[in-house]
């Protein structure tokens, strides 16, 4: 079984914690007479439980993290109508927790709706010059929260392309490739169809950065991926798998068909005249996915068409 993700273990502690925390004073404002208080604890306690168990039993997050959201918000909410203004202390916390929990349009719209509620409740027991300063410590809190988890998440984003994408090529690196693939299998063996990657290799093209430099290899690289993508399908990738190999997959499409692109490609490149007018060619191996295949087995089979293709002279479709 795969390894619970930080998510996961973060949205388990907090929930088995919360619940934990809360359920003894459910037991105290009992115990003391304070009934209505000691029901709402119990309901918040077993709750926060529940969530616990449906993360811990399915390993899904991403509806509890709603759930908590909101949970959260009617729980604050509910606290302040009945104890009064002396429970907007746990707003702020709350307003950053829902940050963390839901995406940032979300947490924006249950913050606003959270805000609005609560203000609606303090009015009438607070005086003017209170009610403002209500409104706005709230607003600025939550204005804040917006602005660094946005920044926060938006930085999480391009993290996430520096971790997956070629930094010279902009096309998808090995382990992005890895993971496609993987997907790619796993979907195979719920709906069968064919489907098919393409190895690509630039003939001489070490002999190029030797006579030109490697800042010109670099910019061929970069001419020639962009020359692929122009002549593949949105739906179809380009990775690149190696120094001077690329993969295009996946390909939802036969073996012959695959061959068909691969050869239409290779013409392509043959005839494109590249920086100073370089002129540059292809050698080609295409692979079907066979059943019980891995990535490594898939992929080496087209390393095999690819080298059958430079020993025959380069520049060719195997």
């Amino acid at each position: 079984m795969r390894e619970r993700g930080i998510s996961e273990k973060v949205l388990l502690s907090l929930n088995l914690l919360g619940s934990v925390s809360i359920f003894p004073f459910a037991i105290l404002r009992w115990h003391s007479g304070d009934f209505t208080l000691a029901i709402i604890d119990g309901i918040i306690s077993v709750t926060l439980l529940g969530f616990f168990t449906y993360i811990f039993i399915t390993r899904k997050t991403a509806v509890i993290k709603i759930l908590n959201a909101i949970f959260l918000a009617i729980a604050v909410l509910t606290s302040i109508a009945i104890k009064g203004q002396s429970q907007i202390l746990w707003v702020a916390p709350a307003i950053i927790a829902i940050h963390y929990l839901v995406p940032v349009k979300h947490a924006k719209t249950i913050n606003i709706i959270l805000l609005s509620i609560m203000l609606i409740i303090v009015f009438p027991h607070t005086n003017l010059i209170e009610f403002i300063t209500i409104l706005s410590t709230t607003a600025l809190t939550a204005s804040l929260s917006f602005v660094m988890f946005r920044a926060y998440n938006n930085k999480q984003h391009e993290l996430s392309l520096l971790a997956t994408i070629d930094p010279l090529t902009a096309s998808g690196n090995r382990r992005l490739l890895d993971t496609k693939l993987s997907e790619v299998i796993a979907n195979q063996s719920r709906v069968q169809h064919a489907v098919c990657l393409i190895l690509v290799d630039l003939d001489g093209f070490k002999e190029i950065n030797d006579e030109y430099g490697h800042a010109v290899g670099d910019q061929i690289l970069v001419s020639l991926c962009c020359l692929v993508k122009e002549h593949i399908r949105a739906v179809d990738s380009l990775y690149r798998y190696g120094g001077d190999e690329f993969i295009i997959a996946p390909l939802s499409m036969n073996l012959i068909t695959a061959k068909q692109l691969a050869e239409k490609i290779r013409g392509i490149v043959e005839n494109h005249k590249f920086i100073h007018d370089i002129k540059l060619t292809l050698s080609i191996g295409v692979s079907e996915y066979i059943l019980n295949d891995t990535p490594e087995s898939w992929v080496s089979r087209a390393d095999l068409s690819l080298y059958k293709a430079k020993n025959d002279g380069r520049n060719k479709v195997y």
